[in-house]
């Protein structure tokens, strides 16, 4: 396939789009690990699937007859020079030049990072695709979309790719917002199972960015620091603007995230009164992801999405991590059906991922070429309101854990002097 390959739109009729928008571009899946594919390792689980598993089930669904196709292209030095050093770019350009030997040793030193020559250009693509959806919605062309990008970009800082990560692709993007004055202050919610060090680290003293991320922090998974801790809120102008949820055990659900949803971020954000939301989506705090091991499921991810887009209508759902290809794909369903507005059970139904492993799929599908599946084609109602209180009442009635309550009442303590909120 050539490197210049684009999807084609999809062709809708005015008067059922709607104005969520997404961006998808199979060129990213080109960043992929040198190692994998010569000395017979196991999947590496940032597999270069993922996008396209999101992008199937939402084509299958019927949903991406209903949205705005926004086209990609590579983010150039100067926006990223808003947001990463010049030493991490030219660190980042040098690799498109090395040999494999090199690249490899290369990414030995890194920490939790793979790359090929085609990696910076897949960054790129992934950055230029979140901002350009971002610049839609910051506009008022389009309300709300997904980004289905790959890399992810959450943890990376300025100096230094890490953690799968190498552009920070929601850092880049607020900060070519502001300089355009096209959205001076952001919310970032980050639910991916890891804590957002890189996003946290760029905005520690900047009071236009609000960053609140939920994540484990128990000792056991990546990034390992203290960074993640509840007590780390900020510096300067930033104090009280960084806040962090940290989970302190495997295990949580959807009762404890919407604890801490109606308890915490809501409230900030709404007081906040951002410009936009963007959430750094990532979807490996589902159950039967391999690496996150708690039990989110679909239905609280659209929740979630409804309820910030009820504070907020101008969001933006960046995909970060997440390792269970039928767990993401599934809830990234679920978040889109969430954005339109439409019926839960309209075309196929978002389902929790029943095996817990990094692939599901035969080898074929890494290149993009889909296996005999039913493809729905539903009578789409009107989009509406989106009611969780009627689509999803399993999910919207679940109850904290002791754990999970105790986490998000010791948060709103740490945090309650900086908010009249709480």
């Amino acid at each position: 396939m050539s490197l210049n390959a684009k999807p084609v739109p999809k062709p809708s009729s005015s008067s059922r789009v709607s104005r969520v928008g997404y961006v998808y571009d199979v060129r990213m899946k080109h960043h992929f690990d040198l190692q994998e594919a010569s000395d017979d390792k196991e999947q590496h689980p940032e597999d270069p699937r993922r996008i396209y598993w999101i992008y199937d089930i939402l084509d299958r669904s019927g949903i991406l007859q209903k949205m705005h196709a926004i086209a990609v292209s590579p983010i150039t030095d100067t926006q990223i020079l808003r947001t990463h050093s010049r030493l991490h770019l030219d660190f980042l350009k040098s690799t498109e030049l090395m040999e494999k030997s090199v690249l490899v040793r290369e990414q030995d030193d890194l920490d939790s990072v793979y790359l090929c020559a085609m990696s910076l250009y897949c960054a790129r693509l992934s950055a230029g695709g979140l901002l350009a959806l971002c610049n839609e919605v910051a506009r008022g062309d389009l309300d709300s979309g997904l980004a289905i990008i790959r890399p992810p970009g959450h943890h990376a800082c300025q100096n230094k790719p890490m953690g799968f990560c190498l552009l920070n692709n929601i850092a880049i993007a607020i900060r070519d917002l502001q300089a355009c004055n096209l959205a001076n202050r952001v919310v970032v919610v980050d639910w991916d199972v890891h804590h957002g060090n890189g996003i946290q680290d760029l905005f520690y003293s900047d009071n236009s960015v609000l960053y609140i991320s939920l994540h484990r922090h128990d000792g056991t998974i990546f990034p390992f620091s203290a960074a993640a801790e509840s007590t780390r809120i900020g510096r300067g102008r930033g104090k009280g603007y960084n806040i962090n949820i940290p989970w302190s055990c495997k295990g949580v659900g959807d009762g404890d995230y919407l604890y801490a949803f109606r308890q915490l971020v809501l409230p900030v954000t709404k007081e906040f009164a951002p410009d936009m939301v963007i959430v750094a989506c990532g979807f490996d705090a589902a159950a039967c992801d391999p690496i996150g091991l708690c039990n989110v499921t679909p239905e609280c991810y659209a929740t979630m999405t409804a309820m910030l887009r009820d504070v907020c209508p101008k969001i933006v759902l960046s995909l970060e991590g997440g390792y269970n290809l039928e767990a993401i794909a599934n809830s990234a369903l679920g978040c889109t059906k969430a954005l339109l507005g439409v019926k839960w059970g309209a075309g196929l139904v978002p389902k929790a991922a029943t095996v817990q492993e990094y692939t599901t799929l035969p080898e074929s599908e890494i290149n993009g070429i889909p296996s005999e599946r039913k493809t729905y084609k539903p009578e789409w109602q009107t989009p509406q309101r989106w009611d969780p209180t009627i689509e999803v009442p399993q999910c919207f009635a679940a109850m904290p854990s002791l754990v999970g309550k105790q986490v998000v009442d010791r948060v709103v303590e740490e945090i309650e002097p900086y908010w009249q909120c709480l």
